[in-house]
């Protein structure tokens, strides 16, 4: 079986799962903002069984990759030729 192109067929032992709690601890978010992006259908992806909501740390870690940003260069040559 495949989820989000993910081969997980007989593989769930591989699935780190944290609770919202660890979730907002691992973000650095509030319980609130994670809440907020399940309604709005944003941010990473979450596992529901029944009512417990869950994430897969490696889902985490793909939202935060997905979400870093590199600076341009003229950031990045203003901030070495310190604009004074």
């Amino acid at each position: 079986m495949a989820i989000n192109g993910r081969n997980v067929a007989g593989d769930v032992t591989a699935l780190d799962l944290l609770t919202e709690q660890e979730a907002t601890a691992f973000l650095h978010k509030s319980a609130r903002v994670l809440r907020f992006w399940r309604t709005a259908g944003i941010g990473p992806a979450y596992v529901k069984l029944g009512k417990t909501v869950l994430y897969d740390r490696a889902d985490l870690i793909a939202y935060i990759r997905s979400n870093t940003v590199q600076p341009s260069v003229r950031a990045a040559m203003e901030e070495n030729c310190g604009a004074h």
